[in-house]
């Protein structure tokens, strides 16, 4: 069908092997390319990062038997109507004997206890 020279068959050889390695060149780059990553501050913090600062500001442990609902609000996790609400409870049912007793506030399940135990202490 098609009657090429030596020559001709050369160069089409060539061609195409500089063909494939320009596609493997492209595909290697491709697959071990940087991504194109921006650090963006906006100055807003909101979830961990705010309630991580929560805790810096208070770095010793909030004892719930005397602090008030300011004190309780350092802790991560806890807002002012729930920080409310641990005041109300010893109010009603006295101190805290137990940290887990902690967790029969309304609004403080298993997951928020254990991210707070550690932070919490009854004197």
């Amino acid at each position: 069908m098609f009657d090429l020279t030596q020559q001709e068959k050369k160069v089409i050889i060539v061609l195409s092997a500089f063909a494939v390695l320009g596609l493997a060149v492209l595909a290697y780059r491709t697959y071990f390319a940087r991504p194109k990553l921006r650090v963006v501050h906006s100055g807003i913090k909101s979830g961990a990062a705010a309630d991580y600062e929560k805790v810096i500001t208070g770095r010793n442990a909030v004892n719930l038997n005397t602090a008030d609902a300011s004190k309780i609000e350092t802790l991560p996790g806890i807002g002012p109507k729930l920080a409310k609400e641990i005041v109300a409870y010893r109010v009603e049912h006295g101190s805290f004997l137990l940290k887990e007793d902690l967790m029969k506030v309304k609004g403080i399940g298993q997951n928020k206890f254990d991210g707070i135990k550690d932070l919490i202490a009854l004197e």
